[in-house]
C-alpha cells in the first residue's frame, strides 16, 4: 500500500509541477530595461541598418544588424559597471569569439570539444551573477555563429568584421550624451536596498526580516568601484554603513508597537528616490513632524541614521567632487576584482558548489544541441542545413540551475519561434516586401525585442524569430528556411535541455538542511561573540561582526532562493520539512537575527555594564547550536529543546539572576537584569527553532518508539 501510495504522490508531484512551469511560460511580466538604454540599442541598430544599405551589400547590413542586436542585449542586462565600460567588454568578448569560431569551423566535429570548455565556463560564469552569466552565454553563441556559418577562413572573416563593426556602434551610442551622474549601477543597488527597507518598514508582526539579497547586491556593487573611484564614492559607502544600521533598528522597531511605521519608510523611500534621481527629496512636513516627536530607545538608535541617510543621499555628488579620503572607506578594503571574481569562479567550481552541476548540464546539453541541430538541421528539407546553433544557443539560455526557471523557459521558448515563425511567414508572403521596407521591419523588429527583454520568454522569442526571418529574407535566402527551421531547432534545444536536467537535476529540497546547518553554524559563532562580548567593554569588534553578518546574509539568501525553488520542484513532497515547517523555521530565524541585534546593542560601553557571567551562557549557547548543526548536517534526529532548561540552571551556578548591587543607588545591576533578559529571550528563541527543525514525522516516530 505504502509502494501505491508513493508512486501516485511522485506522479501527482510530476504533474502539479510540469502544469505549474507550462503556466508559467505563458506569464507575462510588466518590467521594462531602461528607457534611455533602449533608445542607445535602437540607435545602434539603425546606425547599422543606414551603413549596411549605403554599403550595398546585403551581408554586411544583415552582420552589422547581428553585432548591434546581441551586443545590443548585453546592454540592456543588469549593468554593475559604468555602461560604455559594459559595452566594450561585451563587445570585445563577442567579436573574439567570432574570431575564433572562423578558425574553429575548420575542425568538424571536433568542435564540438571546444564548444562543451566553453559551455562549462559560460555555466560557471553564472557565480557572478544572473546577467554576467547571460553575457557569457551571448559571447559563446558568437563562436557558434561563425563555427557554423562560416564556409571558408576569407568568408569567416568578412561576417566577423561586420559583426565586430555593429559591436562598435553599440559602443558608440553608450558614448552619447546624456551622460547621468556617476555611479549609476551602485546608486541602482542602493536604491534597492532603501526600497527594500521602506517595504520592511511597512510590514506588521514579527515573523518578518530584511530581505539579505539587497544587501548583498549592494555590497558587490560597492566592491566593483576601482581604488582611484572610492574616495568620491564615500557617501555611497556611508549609506550601506547606515542602512546596516537602519536593518538592526528595524528589526527591534517590531517589539515597539507605537513606532511610527508609515513615517520610518517615507523616510527610507526618500532615500532611494534621492539616490535614484540625484536629487535631494525633502520629507513631507508631517511626515519629519513625526519622526521628530518620536521618543524612546529604538528612535535614539534609528533617527540619527534616517538623518545621515537623507544627508548622504542629498550630498553624495558635491562629496564625489571634493575627493580626498573617508573613514567610511577603511571599512570596505579594496580588493582587485579580478581575483575576487576568480575566487568566486573558483568556489563555483568545486564539486560541493550547487553552480558545479549546472555548469556541467550546460556544457553537456548545448555540446548535444549542437551534434543533435547538425545531425537534423534540414528537417527534410524544411532548416538550414549543417549547423546547429539554434538548437545548441536554445540548450544553453534553457538550462538555469533550478527546476522552475529551466521548465518555464523550456516551454516558452519553442512555442514562441512557433508563433512567430508562423507569423513572420504569413506576413512574408505579399509580394509588395522591398529591400528598403525589409530594412525597417528589421529595424522594429529588434525594438520590439529590446522592450519585451524582460516580459518573458514567449513573447521575446516571438519577436527574435520573426527578425531573423526578415534578416535571412533581406539576404535572398529562403525565409521558408528559417520560419520552419528556427522553431524546430529551439524545439529540439529545449526538449534537450529538458532531458539534460531530469537526468542530472539539482532539487533544492536536497539542499535545506545544509543551508540551515550552515546558517545555524554563522549563528553560532555570532552569539558566541555577542554574548561573550556582555562580559566586558571592547571585546567585539565590529570587523568580526561585518564578516559573519555578511557570512549569514550569503547563506539566508541561498537559503531563500532554496526555498523558493522547492515550491515549483516536482518532488518537493520529499522535502525533510513541510511547506508550513520551512516557513515556521524562516520565522524562527528571524527571530534568532533579531537577538542578535538586540545583543549587539547591548555591548557594554564601560565596566559598570558589563557582565562576566555571561561568558558560561555564551559557552551554553555554542554548545546547543553546535549539536543542532551537526544533526542537520548529518541527518540525525534533532536534539530535544531544552536550552531554556539548561540555561536557567547555569544562569543560577553562575550568579546572574542575582540582581542585587550594593554599588548602585538603588541595589539593582541593571546590566546584570538586562543581560538576562537578552540572553533568557535568545535562549527560547533557540527552543523555539530547535523544535521547528523537528519534522513531524520524525517526531512521531521518537514518539512511538518511546
Amino acid at each position: 500500500m505504502s509502494t501505491v501510495r508513493e508512486i501516485q504522490d511522485e506522479i501527482q508531484g510530476w504533474t502539479s509541477a510540469v502544469g505549474r512551469s507550462f503556466r508559467a511560460a505563458l506569464t507575462m511580466e510588466r518590467v521594462s530595461s531602461e528607457p534611455a538604454a533602449i533608445a542607445r540599442a535602437v540607435l545602434a541598430v539603425i546606425a547599422a541598418a543606414v551603413l549596411g544599405a549605403l554599403t550595398g551589400d546585403p551581408l554586411a547590413w544583415v552582420m552589422m544588424s547581428v553585432g548591434t542586436f546581441i551586443c545590443g542585449i548585453g546592454t540592456l542586462l543588469a549593468p554593475v559597471r559604468h555602461r560604455a565600460v559594459n559595452a566594450f567588454a561585451f563587445g570585445a568578448g563577442f567579436s573574439l569569439a567570432a574570431l575564433a569560431g572562423v578558425w574553429l569551423h575548420q575542425a568538424g566535429w571536433y568542435f564540438l570539444i571546444v564548444l562543451a570548455v566553453l559551455s562549462y565556463l559560460a555555466g560557471l560564469w553564472r557565480a557572478l551573477g544572473v546577467a554576467p552569466g547571460i553575457r557569457a552565454c551571448l559571447v559563446v553563441i558568437g563562436c557558434l555563429i561563425t563555427a557554423d556559418l562560416a564556409a571558408t577562413v576569407g568568408a569567416g572573416l568578412v561576417m566577423v568584421r561586420w559583426m565586430a563593426a555593429g559591436a562598435a556602434l553599440t559602443l558608440a551610442a553608450q558614448l552619447l550624451p546624456p551622460y547621468g551622474r556617476r555611479h549609476p549601477a551602485q546608486r541602482k543597488a542602493l536604491a534597492a536596498l532603501y526600497a527594500s527597507l521602506a517595504a520592511y518598514a511597512r510590514t506588521e508582526g514579527t515573523g518578518g526580516y530584511p530581505a539579505p539579497a539587497p544587501f548583498t547586491a549592494a555590497r558587490r556593487a560597492l566592491d566593483l568601484l576601482p581604488r582611484f573611484a572610492r574616495s568620491g564614492a564615500a557617501p555611497l559607502y556611508g549609506l550601506l554603513v547606515e542602512a546596516e544600521r537602519i536593518r538592526r533598528a528595524l528589526l527591534l522597531v517590531s517589539d515597539t508597537p507605537k513606532a511610527p511605521r508609515g513615517e520610518i519608510a517615507e523616510a527610507l523611500d526618500s532615500v532611494a528616490r534621492a539616490l535614484r534621481t540625484s536629487r535631494p527629496e525633502p520629507l513631507a512636513p508631517d511626515v519629519a513632524r513625526a519622526l521628530e516627536t518620536w521618543r524612546g530607545p529604538i528612535a535614539e538608535e534609528l533617527l540619527p541614521s534616517l538623518e545621515e541617510a537623507g544627508r548622504l543621499a542629498g550630498l553624495w555628488a558635491d562629496a564625489e567632487a571634493s575627493g580626498g579620503t573617508h573613514p567610511v572607506l577603511a571599512l570596505f578594503p579594496a580588493e582587485h576584482p579580478a581575483r575576487a571574481g576568480f575566487r568566486r569562479l573558483w568556489s563555483a567550481a568545486r564539486p560541493g558548489d550547487p553552480l558545479f552541476p549546472h555548469a556541467l548540464r550546460v556544457a553537456i546539453g548545448t555540446t548535444a544541441g549542437e551534434a543533435a541541430g547538425r545531425a537534423l538541421g534540414d528537417f527534410w528539407g524544411h532548416g538550414l542545413p549543417g549547423h546547429g546553433f539554434w538548437a545548441a544557443l536554445t540548450t544553453m539560455l534553457v538550462l538555469f540551475p533550478d527546476y522552475g526557471h529551466t521548465f518555464a523557459r523550456g516551454w516558452a521558448r519553442p512555442i514562441g519561434s512557433i508563433l512567430g515563425g508562423l507569423a513572420a511567414w504569413a506576413a512574408l508572403r505579399p509580394v509588395w516586401w522591398t529591400p528598403d521596407r525589409l530594412v525597417v521591419a528589421a529595424v522594429v523588429l529588434a525594438l520590439c525585442v529590446f522592450l519585451t527583454l524582460r516580459v518573458g520568454q514567449l513573447v521575446l522569442n516571438f519577436f527574435i524569430t520573426a527578425w531573423l526571418v526578415v534578416l535571412i529574407t533581406r539576404l535572398g535566402k529562403a525565409s521558408d528556411l528559417i520560419a520552419w527551421g528556427r522553431p524546430a531547432d529551439t524545439l529540439l534545444g529545449a526538449m534537450i535541455g529538458l532531458l539534460v536536467f531530469v537526468v542530472l537535476p539539482t532539487y533544492h529540497h536536497d539542499r535545506l538542511s545544509s543551508l540551515v546547518a550552515a546558517w545555524t553554524d554563522v549563528q553560532r559563532r555570532l552569539l558566541n561573540v555577542l554574548v561573550g562580548g556582555l562580559t566586558e567593554p571592547g571585546v567585539v569588534r565590529h570587523e568580526d561582526i561585518d564578516a559573519l553578518r555578511s557570512r549569514s546574509r550569503h547563506t539566508r539568501e541561498r537559503l531563500e532562493a532554496a526555498v523558493a525553488a522547492v515550491r515549483h520542484e516536482p518532488r518537493g513532497h520529499r522535502a525533510r520539512w513541510s511547506a508550513a515547517e520551512i516557513e515556521s523555521i524562516q520565522r524562527s530565524i528571524a527571530e534568532l537575527s533579531r537577538c542578535a541585534s538586540q545583543l549587539y546593542a547591548a555591548q557594554p560601553r564601560g565596566e559598570a555594564d558589563a557582565v562576566p557571567e555571561a561568558a558560561e551562557i555564551a559557552a551554553l549557547f555554542d554548545a546547543r547550536l553546535t549539536a543542532l548543526a551537526d544533526a542537520l548536517d548529518s541527518g540525525a534526529p534533532i536534539p530535544d529543546a531544552t536550552l531554556r532548561a539548561s540555561f536557567d540552571e547555569s544562569a543560577r551556578r553562575g550568579g546572574l539572576t542575582d540582581l542585587t548591587d550594593h554599588r548602585s543607588p538603588d541595589g539593582i545591576a541593571h546590566a546584570r537584569a538586562r543581560a538576562l533578559t537578552l540572553c533568557l529571550r535568545t535562549a527560547l528563541a533557540v527552543d523555539t527553532f530547535a523544535t521547528g527543525l523537528s519534522p513531524a514525522a520524525e517526531r512521531s516516530s521518537y514518539a512511538v518508539a518511546r
